[in-house]
């Protein structure tokens, strides 16, 4: 409600009467109100608004001690005393129609503008009802926060001689943050045909897609060496070619009993019989990653024939757990610059191959692990054959009494 201040309030204030457009501010911060003020929107007619504590506002500049800031749809002068920043996180888009922000968080709220799918924005807080304020370049305002998912990150290298531009929204048009140079790893929270949102080189925001290429995670690497708080040596346990309708839940029970996660890759042929299968890999915590749609030996196929492999299988882990899979491994670890090119996720082979697919000894397989195990290790695995099963518990009983960590890939390699 719109109430009327006293003239000394008023007198403090150098009047200027500016618009409420929400949707077209500039170099702009959001703050949050630390002690109940009064908003001055009028000092003509003596109109102000209270903001209390925990009130989200659009500051555009300072004049003397006032800051000029919007709340809502309200614009005027408050004391700069009474604010201060908020260090937004990010978040994905995860709506599969484009998203429309409000300037109040209720629905019936006017639009400040719309965020098309799967693009990453800034989150500052919530508001009551379910909502969240959120920015994406000169859209500010709020959005159901159940339309928000937290982003996975991946990493992928800067892959053009000229390196790549990085801007604030994925728009040509939009303003220049940095350049980001080439050879560059960087990490991806979302990537769309065209852009992509990454950070690197201490600068966050869109670059064009075409410039990233995936990485190829090969050969034996301390990867923990020298990062601080990590408290164990590092194996990833790896399964390929499931999921298998009896092999892989054995598998979950076990790794569940051990407390370790995993990196499952899923063949995408085998989804559809096994669908609650999937679902519980992905709920019991575990990272999903791509092996094709039918184990083809991506390198003997045609570029369209790679793509078709690669993109049935996402699309169909899409529609069972509603997450893409993060990683991705070549059936035979066949891998070329024309299978790279397709792909827009790392590319993980292994650093230990227990060949328990050839050998179908559990005791071999166990022998393997027991003779090449170092602190970075990517063991390879397959969840389709029983004597696998058989051989996981007293694997996961020698790693874990040698003081491994058991985690996925991503956790080894970010």
């Amino acid at each position: 409600m719109i109430r009327y201040c006293s003239l000394v309030l008023l007198s403090l204030l150098f009047f200027i009467f500016f618009s409420t457009e929400i949707s077209a501010i500039q170099n702009t911060e959001v703050n949050v109100i630390t002690k109940q003020v009064k908003l001055i929107i009028n000092k003509e007619l003596g109109q102000c608004i209270t903001l209390n504590v925990n009130d989200l506002v659009i500051v555009h500049s300072q004049e003397n001690n006032r800051l000029k800031v919007t709340y809502k749809t309200h614009t005027g002068y408050i004391s700069n005393q009474s604010v201060k920043k908020i260090i937004p996180t990010i978040s994905l888009i995860s709506r599969k129609e484009d998203l429309v922000v409000r300037t109040g968080n209720s629905p019936i709220a006017t639009p400040a503008g719309k965020i098309n799918p799967n693009l990453i924005v800034n989150v500052y807080g919530t508001a009551a009802g379910g909502w969240s304020f959120i920015n994406y370049g000169d859209i500010y305002g709020y959005v159901p926060t159940s339309s928000l998912k937290a982003p996975q990150a991946k990493k992928m290298m800067v892959s053009h001689r000229d390196g790549v531009i990085v801007r604030g929204t994925a728009s040509h048009s939009d303003k220049k943050i940095g350049t980001i140079s080439n050879k560059t790893k960087v990490t991806v929270y979302t990537q769309k045909k065209d852009w992509s949102y990454i950070e690197g080189d201490n600068i966050k925001g869109y670059v064009v897609s075409e410039r990233l290429k995936a990485l190829v995670v090969t050969g034996n690497k301390i990867y923990n060496k020298g990062i601080s708080g990590v408290p164990k040596k590092r194996v990833a346990l790896t399964f390929d070619d499931g999921p298998h309708k009896s092999v892989t839940p054995q598998v979950l029970k076990l790794l569940k009993k051990y407390d370790a996660k995993a990196t499952f890759f899923i063949t995408g042929n085998r989804v559809q019989a096994n669908k609650d299968i999937l679902k519980a890999i992905y709920n019991d915590g575990h990272e999903i990653g791509n092996h094709t749609w039918d184990h083809a030996k991506l390198t003997s196929l045609s570029s369209k024939s790679v793509k078709t492999q690669i993109t049935k299988t996402n699309n169909i882990i899409y529609a069972t757990i509603g997450e893409y899979p993060t990683v991705f491994r070549p059936a035979y670890g066949s891998i070329n610059k024309t299978v790279q090119a397709q792909l827009n996720m790392p590319i993980i082979l292994w650093t230990i191959d227990t060949l328990d697919w050839k050998h179908r000894n559990a005791k071999k397989t166990l022998q393997y692990v027991k003779s090449q195990a170092t602190d970075g290790s990517i063991i390879l695995l397959h969840d389709i054959h029983q004597t696998t099963a058989d051989s996981l518990e007293s694997i996961l009983q020698y790693l874990t009494k040698e003081g491994y960590e058991l985690v996925t890939v991503t956790e080894i390699l970010l």
